[in-house]
């Protein structure tokens, strides 16, 4: 928690304007600025509520969580839809989806879509009155095969993966490539990726790859 609020108050005190999903919808807020930030967690732990959630207010930060829907209001370690509603009117906290039973979808074949999207967004629409729009690849493992189906059977109109990525348009739909922040790394690591600096290594590296097979 230290480290995180440190990041936090970083971004706090260098103007940084944070955005949830629900105002994503707003296609200005969509438009590149560098200091514009989408900050999100995945599966939806109880301590996004019980440790953060009251330390993001007094900055005035908001975030987004993405729901693990098979886990919230049954596991004890996980988010109840009392507070996800407290949460969410708070209009601190966006949410997304996750997933029901949280597999890898680096194979969409070898998923059941009727659970883990459709029965998901039914989920979601029934306790926060919306169907999501945003939707994060558990583990981050996908495909193109995947982006794909997403695309063009789902409702998701922005796709989140966690390979630090450019973000790009699919058809209508954005694939968004985060970037994934551990307590191990330095101060000046965060601040890099902050800045996209990792977002414009990993695409030359990837394209590299693609170009020469290597």
């Amino acid at each position: 928690m230290d480290i995180f609020k440190k990041q936090m108050k970083y971004l706090h005190d260098n103007g940084y304007v944070t955005y949830t999903f629900d105002e994503l919808e707003n296609t200005e807020n969509l438009k590149f600025c560098y200091k514009h930030i989408v900050i999100t967690f995945d599966d939806g732990w109880i301590s996004n509520y019980t440790e953060i959630f009251d330390f993001m207010k007094s900055l005035k930060l908001k975030y987004n969580i993405f729901l693990s829907m098979g886990k919230i209001g049954v596991d004890k370690s996980y988010l109840t839809w009392d507070s996800v509603r407290e949460m969410h009117n708070s209009g601190i906290v966006g949410f997304g989806a996750h997933s029901f039973t949280h597999p890898s979808m680096a194979d969409i074949n070898a998923i059941n879509p009727n659970l883990e999207i459709i029965e998901v967004d039914q989920k979601f629409k029934k306790e926060l009155g919306y169907e999501p729009h945003d939707f994060c690849y558990p583990f981050g493992y996908y495909s193109e095969a995947s982006n794909d189906y997403l695309v063009k059977y789902s409702n998701y109109m922005r796709i989140y993966t966690s390979d630090m990525n450019y973000s790009y348009m699919k058809e209508d739909k954005i694939i968004f490539g985060r970037n994934s922040i551990v307590n191990e790394e330095p101060m000046r690591v965060f601040i890099y990726k902050v800045l996209g600096y990792f977002n414009i290594f990993s695409t030359l590296v990837n394209r590299i790859v693609a170009l020469t097979g290597k």
